[in-house]
């Protein structure tokens, strides 16, 4: 209105293309609107304190059991200071992502919790250039100017391959998440890293990237086994994987195709979900600290919200082995 040098009641009007506004002003405003990247707060209007007590929360798969501990721990916090969360899925889509941000915004939310898609992307800039109060998860932006909780992910990778290491496996397959993921990527460097300490060649071809899903990790396997892969069935003897999910899917994959687990091929997952211990075998996992993760980022973000003048924090915390039953130690030859 200040800009436009009209009335509340004028723009008002121009943005819901009133008759009574003359055309080129309903333009005019727009053209403002568009500039200031104004959106209408539909829980706000009127409400001159600004405070909705509402909290948004953006996850890249709201399905997947890691995330879902994570979003109860949040949704207990705010259940019991009064606030409602708003919970949305950004299916590890930039573009998406951006839809849920401009959405949770205009919804009045007074913060958000975002496991980000990237590391470095606009989605990131837009949140801080507005200041809208905001904490990451499970990635760690690239700036230093941002609160985050996060995993150590390379750490993780470090963890599970020492570990079949240790039990005398040399030759490991990595199953990785989608290549442009951060996780991915970090995890993946932790696996090449740990193999080098331990004078143990990096082979390319036994790195495989695909979506953190059951299905698709079986049929990667059902390839491998058939051989219409790059790596054959008994190019390897260990299985690491980014996720308990990928995991779950390589006992599928046993179950149909009649393999043994530790047997044929020992395996490591990521994330410690709670169906983890009850497979069979239990599977070997590192545990990410979920509910840790959740209560540290909501409790956060409602300090930067209570507190304006609350500095800027960055939690990494640490990932820890779970040894159960699914890795076998191969006799000395």
């Amino acid at each position: 209105a200040q800009k436009a040098g009209v009335s509340f009641s004028t723009v008002a009007k121009a943005l819901h293309d009133d008759p009574a506004i003359n055309s080129a002003t309903r333009e005019r405003i727009k053209a403002i609107a568009t500039l200031y990247n104004y959106r209408p707060n539909i829980l706000a209007k009127g409400l001159r304190s600004r405070r909705t007590h509402t909290i948004g929360v953006i996850l890249n798969d709201l399905q997947s059991p890691f995330y879902s501990e994570i979003y109860k721990a949040i949704g207990d916090v705010l259940h019991k200071k009064g606030y409602t969360m708003f919970l949305a899925d950004s299916k590890y889509d930039e573009q998406l992502e951006k839809k849920n941000i401009s959405t949770m915004i205009s919804q009045g939310v007074e913060g958000l919790i975002v496991s980000s898609v990237s590391e470095e992307s606009e989605n990131i800039e837009l949140l801080v250039n507005e200041g809208v109060k905001t904490v990451f998860i499970d990635n760690r932006p690239a700036r230093n100017d941002i609160c985050c909780v996060y995993v150590d992910h390379e750490a993780a990778a470090a963890q599970a391959v020492g570990h079949v290491i240790a039990a005398g496996h040399r030759d490991i397959l990595l199953l990785n998440g989608p290549e442009h993921l951060p996780s991915s990527q970090r995890f993946k460097r932790g696996y090449i890293e740990t193999l080098a300490s331990f004078g143990i060649p990096y082979r390319p071809n036994l790195v495989k990237h695909n979506l953190i899903d059951i299905k698709i990790t079986a049929q990667q396997i059902e390839r491998i086994l058939e051989g219409k892969d790059t790596v054959r069935g008994d190019d390897f003897t260990a299985i690491v994987t980014l996720s308990d999910v990928i995991a779950i899917g390589v006992y599928e994959a046993a179950l149909t195709h009649h393999f043994s687990i530790p047997g044929t091929y020992s395996v490591v997952g990521y994330d410690n979900i709670l169906a983890t211990k009850y497979l069979s075998p239990p599977l070997t996992t590192v545990n990410q600290p979920k509910e840790q993760t959740g209560l540290y980022a909501i409790n956060m973000l409602l300090d930067s919200i209570e507190k304006p003048e609350s500095e800027m924090v960055q939690i990494i915390l640490t990932p820890e082995l779970k040894v159960r039953s699914s890795v076998r130690p191969l006799e000395k030859t």
